[in-house]
């Protein structure tokens, strides 16, 4: 067997090991990107790309950014500026979008991609729990982040010095260079700094008295060997997301739909959503669509809406306000009346009021839907609306309390007489935001929890695929449907 000299490799399941770690994944990448281009030349639909991306091609490169190390300017950087650039074409985005969108994951509105620089990052911290944990090497790696930090401070370092030196700290008796060779420790210390600094993550290596070690903290929590990696990915996904709504435009949506699943159930399979739905529904919710108001240009910009006049043609305006498409506003908010009509089952004797003044109350008060039944002495009142999508979920809440104001006659009248009340305001915006109490309705009606399920992609897709409409209609003066026709 020949020796190896201080530079050579030897070959560790294509990773080049020795005294120093030799360049890795070059290999692979190359493959990575061949394929990359395949699945964005093939036919397949862009959410099916989204996943075979998330499915075939990033998983190849885990073990070498485990176990190796990959350059990240020459090697891993190039793929991920491509991987943004066919991502964005995927889901219908300028250049100028907010790359966030494609790092969350589907359940908050985007593709589930993660960049190869920072899944490396992660991978380090993997390794290192991985090892740390290990029942044959955990008392010898615990020794060795010992021996790392010691040589950093010149010193033997404390319980928490050992801790800080991963943490990656650089002031006080920190600020010196190490005389250790570059080694799984010291590159786990770079890899904790970039994810804590550049992608903000809130991670934190603390010393475990119980254990005598060093211990990994994720968002506050201890992690293990088996749950180190998926929470490190979601809280990187959860970065992604703090940085997308901290953006005052293109984020301001994503406030509310990145929170309820429903909201984007689509973006896994497409289900039940057009392909011009697709294309339109993320550059609405960015706020990118051809619309004055969303004129970024500096200088003198006319952003009055060009149907009505109004002083900002905003995508909230076009989409809710513009007095030129109220029938179509009010055909769209039918659609997700009809869905929830069509799941209730009314009983024998309910009386059922659709869009009716309720027989006995003063005024006019016209509400959406009513169910009522003397012999169960019972009244459900429910009025569906759909607040635009523009910032936190208050907007849902100050909707429900403007309809509870509203209605409140009706119910006084009731109770007095010895009714059960409920009044529920079913709620749905025009980019698909899902409001968590359309639940408790639900409940009321005693609509079943799977019908429930597929009740919601309906209404979710109704409301995106009207919005789409309108806004065609708005743009080009062409009407997108007819007045017979049930979308």
């Amino acid at each position: 067997m020949a020796t190896l000299d201080k530079e050579d490799h030897y070959e560790h399941l294509g990773v080049p090991t020795g005294y120093y770690y030799g360049k890795s994944a070059e290999t692979t990448i190359n493959k990575m990107h061949k394929d990359l281009d395949k699945i964005h030349d093939s036919l397949l639909a862009p959410w099916q790309k989204a996943d075979a991306v998330r499915t075939f091609i990033l998983p190849c490169i885990g073990f070498h950014l485990k176990n190796g190390e990959v350059e990240k300017k020459k090697v891993l950087i190039p793929f991920d500026k491509k991987l943004k650039k066919y991502a964005k074409s995927w889901l219908n985005l300028p250049s100028r979008a907010s790359p966030e969108l494609l790092y969350l994951p589907n359940s908050m509105g985007g593709l589930g991609l993660i960049e190869t620089k920072t899944l490396a990052d992660i991978m380090q911290l993997v390794h290192a729990v991985q090892l740390l944990d290990s029942p044959d090497l955990g008392a010898m790696s615990a020794e060795l982040v010992t021996k790392a930090a010691k040589l950093k401070l010149r010193r033997p370092p404390s319980e928490q010095e050992t801790a800080q030196y991963l943490n990656q700290k650089k002031d006080g008796d920190f600020y010196t260079n190490s005389t250790d060779a570059k080694n799984v420790w010291s590159r786990l210390r770079l890899a904790t700094g970039r994810l804590r600094d550049s992608d903000k993550l809130d991670i934190e290596w603390r010393w475990d008295e119980a254990e005598g070690r060093v211990r990994l903290h994720v968002q506050g929590e201890g992690v293990n060997k088996k749950n180190c990696e998926r929470a490190l990915k979601k809280a990187a996904q959860e970065a992604q997301l703090a940085s997308l709504t901290a953006k005052k435009s293109q984020g301001k949506t994503y406030q509310v739909t990145s929170r309820q699943p429903a909201s984007n159930n689509f973006m896994r399979d497409g289900r039940f959503l057009r392909f011009a739905d697709w294309r339109f529904v993320h550059r609405a919710r960015l706020d990118l669509l051809a619309l004055n108001g969303c004129n970024r240009s500096r200088g003198h910009v006319d952003k009055r809406c060009r149907k009505c006049g109004y002083a900002l043609e905003s995508v909230a305006h076009t989409l809710n306000h513009c007095h030129a498409h109220s029938h179509a506003i009010q055909l769209r908010h039918n659609a997700v009346l009809d869905r929830l009509m069509n799941a209730y089952k009314p009983l024998d004797d309910d009386k059922i009021y659709v869009n009716q003044k309720i027989p006995g109350t003063d005024g006019q008060l016209r509400p959406d839907y009513t169910i009522i039944n003397d012999r169960l002495k019972t009244i459900t009142i429910i009025d569906v609306t759909m607040p635009f999508e523009n910032g936190d979920v208050s907007i849902f809440e100050d909707a429900r309390r403007e309809k509870e104001r509203k209605y409140l006659p009706i119910l006084d009248k009731y109770s007095t007489d010895g009714y059960d009340t409920f009044l529920g305001a079913w709620m749905v915006g025009p980019l698909g935001g899902w409001d968590a109490a359309n639940n408790d309705i639900q409940r009321r009606l005693k609509i079943s929890v799977k019908y429930g399920q597929l009740m919601r992609l309906l209404m979710v897709a109704d409301s995106i695929r009207w919005s789409r409409d309108l806004y065609v209609e708005h743009v080009t003066g062409q009407r997108q449907y007819k007045l017979d026709d049930p979308q």
